[in-house]
């Protein structure tokens, strides 16, 4: 597989960069999780793939893990292809900075870190703590997807209810008018008889 052919195969069409929590549709089209409940939100319903606009009844996204994995293989060769700029160098060690400080939260050196670390191991890679992290983003927005699907399916539930209970108050005014008009007429028919009545005896 060529370089620009493994490029495409982890690359979402929606933000045209690496997958974020990738998922596939039952078109077989992938898309990063975040940008397809995105695409999701502001489209059309009901939900359809952004690439061959096939209906989707797949709302339950589950992360395609294989694709995940070479994404993670991929970001680490991006990143170690990166040149190194002045700022990823250690002013004190001049080596090059690839470790986080959890601490800190900032990045730091090896020779930094081996004089830092005491008792709780507080630095690890920059590769895994991105990866670390960004899976902590990826649960707490798939929970909030979850949050808002639930909450847009108790307003509909809602909705309905109140569609509902609308048309039936709307049918016991009609069938209400109808019976005070029936009553209208009774009375006015009557009220009539009994003026004609008396007019016939004053005569």
């Amino acid at each position: 597989m060529s370089s620009k052919s493994f490029q495409n195969e982890v690359t979402c069409s929606l933000c045209v960069k690496y997958f974020i929590d990738p998922v596939t549709l039952g078109s077989g089209h992938s898309f990063c999780m975040p940008c397809l409940c995105l695409y999701w939100e502001e489209g059309e319903r009901p939900p359809h793939c952004p690439v061959c606009k096939e209906t989707s009844h797949q709302l339950n996204l589950k992360t395609n893990t294989d694709l995940r994995k070479l994404v993670f293989l991929a970001r680490q060769k991006g990143l170690y292809d990166l040149p190194n700029r002045a700022g990823e160098i250690c002013e004190i060690h001049r080596y090059t900075k690839k470790f986080f400080c959890k601490v800190t939260k900032d990045v730091r050196c090896l020779l930094c870190c081996m004089s830092e670390q005491q008792g709780t191991p507080r630095h690890g890679s920059l590769q895994w703590t991105a990866e670390e992290y960004r899976q902590k983003l990826l649960n707490i927005m798939r929970s909030m997807w979850k949050k808002i699907q639930e909450n847009k399916r108790n307003l509909n539930r809602e909705t309905n209810k109140i569609r509902t209970w609308d048309s039936y108050v709307s049918t016991q005014k009609k069938m209400k008018q109808t019976e005070y008009l029936k009553v209208f007429h009774l009375v006015y028919d009557e009220e009539k008889h009994h003026l004609e009545k008396t007019e016939e005896e004053s005569k």
